[in-house]
């Protein structure tokens, strides 16, 4: 009688429990429920806020044609066999034009000047045995917004080197001039065809050869 009661208990126990695992069991998860659940649990940070700069302002400069003119007629006065000049007028790049006073020839003997007239100014190369020239003229003037006015230009030459030679800048009736020189050689992986002393004195002696 008593081992007759001892299984029934044993029976009535396991039943219980089989029992109470089905009503704990949790249900199975399907690919959908664990990709929903990554989702939730790791969702993607949002882009940062970046700042907003303001844009340069461009503007064209004002330039004083009337000096240029004047500069003009009396160089063509004193020199009237000029190395190279441009056509003056309506015609002309909207900047009055430096160029070299000098002929500038190519190593070899043959002249290959390149100019080409710009939107906002011109172009114009010359190439050399030590190094090739170019000179940029623009009368475009950068300034950030709320600046106020861009500072007054004076008649001072700018001096800079660069890893392919130098450069001199300077401002003449109202427009911006850069003066590039490029090495042909390089010494110990450095240009050094041209001194700042020379750069300066080319820059300097460029003449205004053409204007509207």
């Amino acid at each position: 009688m008593n081992r007759t009661l001892l299984i029934s208990g044993l029976l009535a126990g396991s039943l219980a429990l089989t029992a109470c695992d089905r009503v704990f069991q949790r249900p199975a998860e399907t690919p959908e429920t664990e990709q929903a659940d990554m989702t939730d649990a790791a969702p993607e940070p949002a882009a940062p806020e970046l700042p907003v700069r303001p844009a340069s302002a461009e503007s064209g400069a004002s330039i004083d044609w009337e000096a240029a003119r004047r500069d003009l007629a009396a160089r063509s006065t004193e020199n009237p066999d000029g190395a190279f000049q441009v056509a003056s007028g309506g015609e002309a790049p909207p900047v009055p034009v430096f160029l070299p006073s000098v002929p500038v020839v190519a190593q070899g003997g043959e002249a290959e000047i390149r100019f080409q007239p710009t939107s906002d100014g011109y172009y114009a190369f010359f190439p050399g045995e030590a190094y090739d020239m170019i000179v940029n003229g623009t009368n475009v003037v950068i300034a950030e917004p709320g600046a106020g006015a861009p500072p007054a230009r004076t008649d001072a030459f700018n001096f800079q080197p660069t890893t392919t030679g130098a450069q001199v800048a300077f401002s003449r009736y109202g427009a911006d001039y850069l003066v590039e020189f490029e090495c042909k050689e390089m010494v110990n992986g450095l240009p050094a065809c041209i001194t700042e002393e020379q750069a300066v004195a080319f820059a300097r002696d460029l003449a205004i050869s053409g204007t509207r």
